[in-house]
């Protein structure tokens, strides 16, 4: 396990690389397409996406423990105030995030999984009410899975947007628009199938009237996936929101359910 030394120390190095890895992508242009691999061709881009879920294969995440993943979040404009997200989820649906830093945690939320939804005041250091919207637009961003698993029951659309070639290694880039969430590109190394890279757009669901919204990425790239108990887990990403780049180390591991995990009398230890 890195040490946060040893982060900040990899920090430059990994932005400079997905910079470039950016820059690219956004100047490649389309080489030849074979076969049913054309443009707009909604089959493939579902080839695509399904056969990367296949490979990292969520579905191995155990239901009958809490999945416990803390990641250490480095701005790269401040490298030395790291904060901590501390996040918990036990199938099929309850969920407990928390943000922290200086020892103090700053924001939070969670779900007992049926009608209870809650969010903490900084301010007043209490925990509130909030509506069901509320709570899925704070919880969305921090799956770990990512917006492409269970896309289809999401209501996404996907389509193929042309292969490219990167460094010398051909990539395979998909168009993804899902109902409330940005208009994605989104990068499949051809030859492993893995995802590396995405890019948002500033409108929502093919809309083509632009949107500002704080919760958009200009890009999100992962930098290495790491085994976990059959699955494939991202456990080094980074991203640029509104000019400021973040890189995130993630760890896993799995926790016995407790009572108060879901509720707001849980303390973490």
């Amino acid at each position: 396990m890195l040490s946060l030394y040893d982060m900040k120390r990899s920090f430059s190095l990994a932005i400079l690389l997905t910079a470039a890895m950016v820059l690219s992508a956004q100047n490649a242009l389309p080489t030849s397409q074979a076969g049913s691999e054309t443009p707009g061709d909604t089959a493939r881009a579902a080839a695509i996406i399904e056969n990367y879920l296949d490979f990292v294969d969520f579905s191995k995440i155990r239901t009958d423990s809490v999945l416990c993943i803390v990641t250490y979040v480095i701005d790269r404009e401040h490298p030395n105030d790291t904060m901590t997200i501390y996040r918990w989820y036990q199938s099929p649906n309850r969920i407990r995030i928390e943000l922290w830093s200086n020892k103090k945690m700053n924001d939070a939320i969670y779900s007992d999984g049926k009608k209870l939804f809650r969010s903490f005041n900084a301010a007043q250091r209490e925990w509130l009410s909030v509506t069901q919207d509320t709570y899925f637009d704070f919880t969305i961003p921090y799956d770990i899975r990512g917006a492409l698993y269970d896309w289809r029951a999401k209501g996404a659309e996907a389509s193929y947007a042309g292969e490219f070639t990167l460094e010398g290694h051909p990539v395979d880039r998909i168009q993804v628009s899902s109902p409330g969430l940005f208009d994605r590109y989104y990068f499949f190394e051809r030859e492993t199938g893995m995802l590396f890279m995405l890019t948002e757009q500033d409108h929502l669901f093919g809309d083509a009237k632009k949107t500002n919204n704080a919760q958009r990425v200009d890009w999100r790239a992962w930098h290495e996936f790491t085994p976990f108990h059959g699955c494939l887990m991202p456990s080094i990403e980074s991203y640029q929101a509104n000019g400021q780049v973040v890189l995130m180390y993630h760890h896993y591991h799995y926790e016995a359910p407790q009572p108060t995990l879901f509720t707001q009398d849980f303390r973490r230890q």
